[in-house]
């Protein structure tokens, strides 16, 4: 990501969040990273936690929000509804791509996707890429048939959450993200179950992908001189005492700017679904 771009006058920037888990530590993280882009880029930036995409998505159809961080497939409904534009990656595990895995454990009588027959599954959410969506489409396109493989479904709202509901018992299967290193690609470097330290033995049933990484998005009204000034400010930032607390909330590593087809493999994916978008 550039390092020097020249200046511009910034406006109040609105800047909107899902938290993944809200609370006064995520919030005085996001305040001190508001004020570090604040202070690069020479304005007041306004945190905005919102409860759901869907207030999130609606506020910046309104032109309230001019930047918002969302996952992938969020993204991709604001570029569908043309109200904005990925323009920042995540970083994560030195990619911006990752893996969804369908796993249970490993003594489960579950060995294979031919086993999947009338099973509890545990997905994070109905918008989450990998802990839900993108496992579907791939079960799909290989040919599996979701009625018969599900007998019940469960959103837990976190992929730690989905770990520990497999971990317990709570269902036979979950849905999560992984990073598989050049070493292994059968074996994970980083997972939900890792990272969470959720202390049962998994085995990775199906793995799809690659998914892009989540994104800052920016309002199709924001220029292009602004547009770089922010991207700028998010590279600025990994350099700062403010890093750890960007880390803590957007669990990545760095930032490095995008565009549309960060997202273009996703599409392909989600078209084999019967999903409804926020449009």
């Amino acid at each position: 990501m550039a390092s020097k771009v020249r200046r511009v006058r910034f406006p109040i920037l609105r800047f909107g969040v899902v938290p993944v888990v809200d609370g006064p530590t995520f919030r005085a993280d996001l305040s001190r990273v508001c004020r570090a882009l604040g202070y690069y880029l020479g304005t007041t930036v306004e945190c905005r936690p919102l409860p759901t995409y869907a207030r999130l998505v609606t506020l910046l159809s309104q032109g309230q929000l001019d930047a918002v961080w969302v996952p992938p497939v969020v993204a991709m409904d604001c570029g569908a509804m043309r109200i904005a534009r990925p323009r920042i990656a995540m970083v994560r595990q030195r990619e911006t791509a990752y893996h969804a895995v369908l796993f249970t454990l490993q003594d489960s009588p579950i060995r294979s996707l031919a086993d999947l027959q009338k099973v509890r599954a545990a997905w994070v959410s109905p918008d989450s890429a990998s802990g839900y969506l993108v496992p579907l489409a791939s079960l799909r396109a290989r040919g599996v048939s979701l009625s018969k493989a599900f007998a019940d479904q469960i959103f837990v709202g976190t992929h730690e959450a989905v770990a520990r509901a497999v971990a317990e018992g709570k269902a036979q299967v979950g849905a999560s993200f992984a990073h598989f290193g050049p070493a292994d690609p059968r074996v994970p470097v980083s997972a939900s179950w890792i990272e969470s330290k959720v202390e049962a033995d998994f085995r990775i049933l199906l793995a799809a992908g690659p998914i892009p990484t989540d994104v800052i998005a920016m309002h199709r009204t924001m220029d292009e001189g602004h547009q770089q000034a922010l991207i700028s400010a998010f590279g600025w930032l990994v350099t700062r005492p403010e890093a750890a607390a960007a880390n803590a909330i957007f669990r990545c590593d760095g930032f490095e700017g995008c565009g549309d087809e960060h997202l273009r493999g996703l599409r392909k994916l989600i078209r084999l679904l019967d999903r409804p978008s926020m449009c």
